[in-house]
């Protein structure tokens, strides 16, 4: 997660591609495996993320950020700071607007999954409801900080991928944003009185922000003008828009099929299709990759479960040696290596083949690992080695950070004294590591937002 300044501004900003769900829950990438991932990821669906996934956010940032009244004279670091408090104003109003029209229909409305920062909007909605407020004011709190989580940073890096807006200036583009800003504001019929708050920061009546609610719901249907340039944005990029149209003819079989699982039902539809070869190779890498982090990963788990369950915090190869689980891992994990391998060196699509130095690192790795499975203590020592790797690479307040596990002496395994991540649970085999979401959901929310575009 970084954060930086604007060129030739000094002012701070946090926006960039940084996801959140890019990882699975709670994980710190103990293995180093989140580069590989990230980088097959972008081989069927760049730009896009995994919290990128309600597409009428978009039109929220658009339309925000149109109703900035930007004097040009001013400094860029001024005319950035205009537009993002109005775009901030302008969220937290939509975000109330939900939430009361949600209130309205005694909470049988349409839901409100996928509402940043909803629990806040609730309590603002709760006070002003109980102090029967008849005109409101969008000076509530909305997220610990709505920058970094609300629309702009899980929105802004994603539309600026898709050409929607520039995300240096937060200047919208002519072709995309302004059109999308302009037409949501008109179709959503936008009252006068929320712009008119939203500009000057001030406030606006109840029952209009509800009857807004209402046409601008988060779960609510899409307008035209929203079909259409979400759909010119999705398919900007022809390798996005060709794994778009993938998903699109292959959804889910049923709400019980895996991520993984509908990848691996797709593949055989994309080799007998030469013009998406590229798509091909990497899926096929993605599923071998993730059978090799979900191995290499329940070993790592397991030490620290080993560690963690006895009052020492310390174990003996010996103990580990005669795990089932990590003799599993030892059996499994050479032929996922060897698999993965194949598919990156019989891969045929140039395009898949490209950058496929970024992850040599990782696949060193593993190769690694899956030479030392001769022996437990081998590895053992190949997941310690790759972890301290990992975190010395990783730097807190200016200091590199330690390893979660040690050998204090030959034949131990220990916990260290720094802070340690892994799972609340015991995982005893792969299907309990968590695989790394390939943002399918985002795509599948923009093709069902642009349907008939």
């Amino acid at each position: 997660m970084t954060s930086g300044t604007i060129a030739g501004t000094g002012f701070p900003v946090f926006l960039t591609s940084f996801d959140p769900s890019d990882l699975p829950s709670a994980s710190l990438d103990a293995l180093g495996f989140e580069r590989g991932y990230l980088f097959l990821a972008d081989k069927i669906l760049p730009g896009l993320t995994n919290v990128a996934n309600c597409p009428r956010y978009f039109s929220i940032l658009c339309a925000g950020t149109s109703l900035a009244s930007i004097d040009s004279s001013q400094p860029l670091r001024q005319q950035y700071r205009d537009r993002l408090d109005c775009l901030l104003r302008f969220e937290r109003s939509w975000a109330l607007a939900n939430v009361l029209a949600f209130h309205e229909e005694d909470g049988e409305g349409r839901p409100l999954g996928g509402l940043r920062g909803v629990r806040y909007a609730r309590r603002a909605a709760d006070a002003i409801l109980s102090a029967c407020k008849k005109r409101v004011h969008a000076d509530f709190a909305l997220l610990s900080r709505q920058v970094p989580y609300g629309v702009v940073g899980m929105y802004g890096a994603v539309a600026n991928e898709m050409r929607i807006w520039d995300r240096k200036t937060l200047v919208l583009t002519p072709s995309l944003g302004e059109p999308l800003a302009r037409g949501f504001l008109k179709q959503s019929e936008t009252p006068a009185s929320i712009i008119r708050a939203v500009r000057t920061d001030g406030d606006v009546p109840v029952r209009t922000l509800v009857d807004w609610g209402r046409r601008v719901h988060v779960a609510g249907d899409y307008y035209d003008i929203e079909r259409r340039c979400l759909s010119e944005a999705l398919h900007r990029d022809p390798v996005r828009s060709r794994m778009a149209n993938v998903l699109s003819e292959f959804p889910y079989e049923n709400e019980d099929q895996t991520e993984l699982e509908r990848l691996a039902a797709i593949l055989p539809e994309l080799e007998q299709q030469p013009e998406n070869r590229d798509l091909f190779d990497a899926v096929r890498a993605i599923l071998a990759y993730e059978q090799c982090y979900r191995l290499a990963l329940l070993g790592f788990e397991r030490l620290l479960w080993f560690c963690r369950t006895v009052p020492s915090a310390a174990v003996d190869d010996g103990t580990v040696s005669g795990d089932h689980v990590i003799e599993r891992v030892r059996s499994d994990l050479p032929d996922a290596v060897r698999r993965l391998t194949s598919a990156m060196e019989t891969a045929e699509s140039p395009q898949f083949r490209e950058g496929l130095d970024h992850i040599a690192d990782i696949r060193l790795f593993l190769a690694q690992a899956a030479s030392a499975c001769t022996s437990a203590s081998g590895l053992v020592d190949a997941l310690m080695a790759r972890h301290r790797d990992v975190q010395y690479g990783k730097f807190d307040r200016g200091r590199r950070k330690l390893p979660w596990l040690e050998r204090p002496a030959p034949g131990r395994i220990s916990l260290t004294m720094t802070r340690t991540g892994g799972l609340d649970r015991e995982a005893t085999g792969p299907a309990d590591i968590t695989p790394h979401p390939y943002r399918l959901a985002s795509a599948d929310a923009l093709n069902r937002a642009t349907r008939d575009a």
